[in-house]
């Protein structure tokens, strides 16, 4: 079956937080955190919409959060001291936590043939650290965070490596995910969330984790 694999595709992208890393939840926790002296009804709907709105830039999150949930005047030094606190906290927690199951095994197992990239809409150097810290950046030809954009981020794999759209298949667990891979044409599979939901349009194909990444990728 990897052989077939690396016939069928040319590269693999994909996501970080909820694919490869099981962060979403402690990225979750930590938005509330932020928002610690407000009722607890305010925290748990910014926990619901982190779980709605994955693959946004924190930035954007943070900024609906005022504005949208909370209805406040968009304070930009405010929002700078959230996003600054948000990454004081964040960062060595995804460094630490687990990996989805299954991510080790595919990453040794197919880096290089095909070849694999990470897009994420972590901001682009820290999203470098902790791939780098998680022991992970051999295995991938380059690592992309935020900005740009994931579709304008995959476009430019695309011109870059001369990779043809119907053999680079992108792997996400968000809408954003979805969205880029679906402006671009590519192939997509998602990654349910640990209670097996997930955002996509019925008949999108899933898995529960990256052990069935391998199986599923050979059947499209």
């Amino acid at each position: 079956m990897d052989g077939m694999l690396q016939e069928r595709w040319d590269a693999v992208i994909f996501d970080f937080d909820g694919v490869l890393c099981d962060s979403n939840h402690l990225k979750g926790e930590t938005f509330a955190t932020l928002y610690a002296d407000d009722r607890p009804a305010v925290q748990d709907a910014i926990r619901a919409y982190h779980r709605d709105n994955g693959g946004m830039p924190r930035r954007e999150k943070l900024a609906r959060f005022e504005r949208d949930l909370l209805g406040r005047v968009l304070d930009e030094e405010r929002l700078d001291r959230l996003v600054d606190g948000f990454a004081a906290a964040v960062e060595e927690a995804v460094i630490a936590c687990a990996e989805i199951p299954g991510a080790t095994e595919f990453l040794a197992t197919h880096a290089g043939r095909p070849s694999l990239f990470i897009i994420s809409a972590t901001p682009h150097e820290e999203m470098l650290r902790i791939v780098e810290r998680r022991g992970m950046a051999d295995h991938f030809v380059s690592v992309h965070g935020s900005p740009p954009g994931k579709a304008e981020t995959a476009a430019m794999l695309l011109a870059r490596h001369d990779l043809r759209r119907e053999r680079v298949a992108f792997v996400g667990d968000a809408v954003q995910d979805y969205a880029a891979a679906t402006a671009l044409d590519l192939p997509f599979v998602g990654v349910r969330d640990r209670d097996g939901r997930h955002p996509f349009p019925e008949g999108t194909p899933t898995i529960a984790d990256l052990r069935d990444l391998t199986a599923v990728l050979s059947t499209l």
